[in-house]
């Protein structure tokens, strides 16, 4: 029953939130409360209790239930963002439906073929949310937006064949004809790289994921990278566990080959990944190639095969569900209007914003693993398994880290600490004839919004005390990343 409730409850309610959508925030208040409902669902729910529904096995083991109740966290804390960030009027709905999707993929990790449809279907309902526009709009859905949202339909549904056909191939061969000259191994391992690289933002398949950082509403961005990615990430490693590693073993040599190939591929999109974000002067695209960045951190971590290295990737993964929610909610606070025009660039943003800039300079920090933010720890796993591996891997990381927070301090030196405007100036003389009503107006300037600077702050707060305080979250992903079997010894 637990399990119904887990797929199909909040379908039901993302219905009945598309009915009721322009009702804003009753709708947002009854999102929130499914969410809640699904945490207290998971919880009760049996871990590694297989249950069989219309002949799919369906089961929530320790790592899929850490996962999955931070993505319904980061869910309820990003519909209570919606509070007050701009979104669009099918937001909700959406995300609810997204957010049961999400639940039910988890549950069906053992299923390849249903996850696979299971995640297209994520990415369609994703590129529903990228075109979505605010109630009562009347304007039509850029241009820009448009190309981002048919570019990531195209990459997900090619994403979702390339998988399929590799869990077909893996199904088809014989063991006895991978040591051949006609070893489909090669083919299993393209197919893999291709698909899994597309959503995961990997190099040279990453192209998708600073044009959605720039285009989507703030929160879309969270759901699709903090949630959908991080989703994809664990469905390849159960696909490691038990479909393509079990068959590279068969392959022999072409196992280590792989996985060399795996390790480059990570090291290369770190590398880009920072190297363009310096390039950039958007504060949404730096902080998209930034994701770039850490997608090919996490990736190498996963390709070593080392317990070191897979625990280090799974506690990056989790990491950048909660940096990412900062950095998208502090940018959507320093997007909201201050009384200047819409194309003036401003270059005062932590002085007008404090609570906001302080939130996207520290979620930058905690995205590079510096300290004492969360991100230190699981990116000192991450180079001790790239030591491990030899010392030019440990270099190359440590360079890209370097590029990626030189990309950072410039952001933070051109857009959050530039001369405030607020700041006293001698008045202009005041010229014979004028009135008051010569003069121009004073800019009124609010304040930050109380609720979402609290959440600015607990998410800060999170960050920080993981960075302090890491072993109680490490000793739970060491004790779940027991079960994999894919470790290879040194």
């Amino acid at each position: 029953m637990i399990y119904l409730l887990l797929i199909f409850f909040p379908i039901a309610m993302g219905a009945g939130c598309f009915v009721l959508r322009t009702q804003t925030r009753l709708v947002i208040a009854a999102a929130v409360a499914t969410v809640l409902a699904q945490i207290a669902l998971v919880l009760q729910l049996p871990l590694d209790q297989p249950a069989r529904l219309l002949g799919l096995t369906l089961t929530l083991d320790p790592l899929g239930r850490l996962f999955l109740l931070t993505f319904l966290a980061v869910g309820a804390l990003a519909l209570l963002a919606t509070w007050r960030i701009p979104h669009g009027e099918n937001f909700v709905p959406i995300a609810l439906m997204l957010l049961g999707m999400t639940s039910t993929t988890l549950l069906l990790l053992q299923e390849p073929f249903v996850a696979s449809l299971l995640l297209i279907s994520t990415g369609l309902l994703a590129v529903l949310a990228i075109v979505d526009l605010p109630t009562a709009s009347s304007a039509l859905v850029g241009r820009a937006t448009l190309a981002t949202a048919l570019k990531y339909l195209v990459l997900m549904l090619i994403a979702g064949v390339m998988m399929y056909m590799g869990f077909v191939l893996v199904n088809a061969a014989q063991p006895n004809l991978a040591n051949t000259r006609i070893s489909p191994t090669h083919l299993v391992l393209a197919l893999a790289v291709v698909g899994f690289g597309l959503r995961l933002a990997i190099v040279p398949f990453h192209s998708w994921l600073p044009d959605l950082a720039e285009d989507a509403a703030p929160m879309v961005s969270v759901l699709v990278v903090a949630v959908v990615n991080v989703t994809s990430l664990l469905f390849l490693i159960v696909s490691f566990q038990l479909v393509f590693y079990p068959f590279e073993v068969v392959g022999g040599p072409d196992n280590q080959r792989g996985m060399q190939l795996l390790l480059a591929l990570g090291i290369i999109t770190a590398l880009l990944g920072a190297l363009l974000a310096l390039a950039q002067t958007s504060i949404r695209r730096t902080i998209g190639y930034l994701v770039v960045y850490d997608a090919g951190m996490v990736l190498f971590g996963l390709a070593t095969m080392d317990k070191v290295g897979v625990t280090g990737a799974l506690f990056e993964a989790w990491n950048q569900t909660i940096v990412v929610l900062l950095l998208f909610v502090s940018i959507g606070l320093l997007e909201r209007p201050d009384g200047r025009p819409a194309n003036v660039l401003r270059h005062d943003l932590l002085w007008r914003w404090p609570v906001a800039g302080t939130g996207l300079l520290g979620g930058g920090l905690a995205l590079l693993g510096l300290p004492p933010f969360n991100g230190f720890a699981s990116k000192l796993l991450l180079y001790e398994a790239a030591a491990r591996k030899g010392g030019l891997y440990l270099v190359l990381l440590l360079l890209a880290s370097a590029l990626a927070l030189l990309a950072l301090v410039r952001l933070a030196r051109e857009r959050l600490f530039g001369s405030s405007e607020e700041q006293r100036v001698d008045e202009a003389p005041v010229l014979l004839g004028t009135t008051d009503l010569d003069r121009p107006a004073d800019r009124r300037l609010d304040p930050e919004p109380r609720g979402m600077a609290l959440l600015t702050a607990l998410l800060l707060a999170v960050c920080l005390a993981i960075g302090l305080y890491p072993q109680p979250l490490l000793s739970t992903i060491n004790e779940v990343s027991r079960g994999l079997t894919f470790f290879q010894p040194f």
